[in-house]
């Protein structure tokens, strides 16, 4: 998952009826948290049809509601994971949660205290916070996560009262103290937000899979991430990453992240046929990710670094298609590559492999190999 990928995808999946909120149509009624509940299982599953007739009769239901546009936002990002502003679906993606914001504000004119209203603004300058970051606009990234902030602290006052509520309030906690860790050029900003909670963060995630009703989804994505790329622990994210995986089968984002996990784990039988799939895919994202991985098994397993040279240098060329996403398995091809050179007595070129991998490396064990490998090479 990107940084912080798809943080506010909760938007329409928020809250249990639990809260018994006045004016809230949709939070207070089993039968339509039914209907985004089956809309969401089929975006998930990439079954895209079915989920616009599900928005379709939400619409009809719920005419102005802010669900509405958030869904047909959720439901494009979902058609090219990991959405990049770059994407030829974002512009329509990007109008969508403008609507959302404009009709959640709408109702919050009347109804200031409204639940609904500000969960489904606070998701939309979320995912709007995210973009930016993730192409590198932090100016505008911080404005976007200040409005988030505002409406997130009104809600993590109900954290009690439910355990949807538990993943807003983890992802706050956790987040909130390593993300600048991880890109120090947010440090400066941060002080204007309550510190977080790292420990707290994990254990209320791991209480929404299991008690939430209809983030749990989302919950289990967001804390394999962190345990895969921020804790580097793939043995804890493997439970998460099974589950959703299995079920849902035709998510190939999911597929690939499960990947990601056995590789880490070295479960390279269960990861092999996972492997073939995405090195068939027609998306230079997917293929990109199994020409790599195809490339570990074939340096580690096969011990054919001939053949390991050829599927990371492929995968390297496929990712020329997608140049804005994809940057872990770039910098796995580079750090395999510089052993390749390493082996080969090419000790030049494995340097520059090795620092490309730190230059581009979002987690701490590719760099940490990496600057081992400099320091023996030196």
């Amino acid at each position: 998952m990107n940084n912080i990928k798809s943080f506010f995808l909760v938007v329409f999946v928020l809250i249990s009826p639990v809260l018994n909120a006045q004016n809230t149509p949709l939070f207070s009624n089993s039968n339509l948290l039914e209907m985004v509940d089956r809309g969401g299982d089929f975006i998930y599953n990439q079954e895209f049809n079915k989920a616009e007739l599900v928005i379709d009769s939400l619409e009809q239901k719920l005419p102005g509601h802010p669900i509405v546009p958030m869904m047909k936002a959720m439901s494009l990002a979902w058609r090219d994971q990991p959405l990049r502003t770059s994407s030829p679906v974002y512009p329509e993606h990007e109008k969508y949660l403008m609507e959302t914001i404009a009709k959640s504000e709408k109702i919050s004119a009347k109804d200031s205290n409204n639940l609904e209203a500000m969960f489904f603004e606070m998701s939309a300058h979320g995912l709007l916070a995210e973009y930016y970051a993730q192409e590198g606009s932090s100016f505008k990234a911080m404005s976007q996560a200040k409005q988030t902030y505002n409406l997130i602290k009104k809600t993590m006052e109900h954290t009690a009262e439910s355990p949807e509520l538990l993943f807003l309030s983890g992802l706050y906690n956790y987040f909130r103290e390593k993300y600048p860790e991880r890109h120090p050029i947010y440090k400066p900003f941060v002080w204007v937000f309550k510190s977080g909670d790292v420990q707290r963060g994990l254990v209320q995630l791991d209480s929404a899979v299991h008690h939430s009703k209809i983030v749990k989804i989302e919950a289990s994505l967001y804390v394999a991430y962190i345990w895969l790329r921020y804790e580097n622990n793939a043995d804890k994210a493997r439970y998460y990453l099974e589950r959703i995986h299995k079920m849902y089968p035709a998510n190939d984002y999911f597929k690939a992240k499960y990947l990601e996990c056995l590789m880490r784990q070295k479960d390279y039988k269960s990861a092999s046929p996972l492997i073939s799939q995405l090195q068939a895919h027609e998306k230079p994202y997917f293929k990109m990710c199994g020409e790599i991985f195809r490339g570990v098994y074939a340096e580690k397993v096969e011990r054919s670094l001939d053949a390991a040279e050829r599927f990371y240098k492929r995968g390297l060329e496929t990712d020329e298609l997608s140049p804005d996403r994809g940057e872990y398995y770039r910098s796995i091809a580079y750090l395999g590559l510089g052993r390749i050179a390493e082996a080969n007595n090419n000790v030049k070129l494995a340097a520059v492999y090795y620092e490309k991998t730190i230059d581009m490396d979002e987690t701490d064990w590719l760099t940490e190999e990496s600057e081992a490998r400099l320091d023996q090479i030196d």
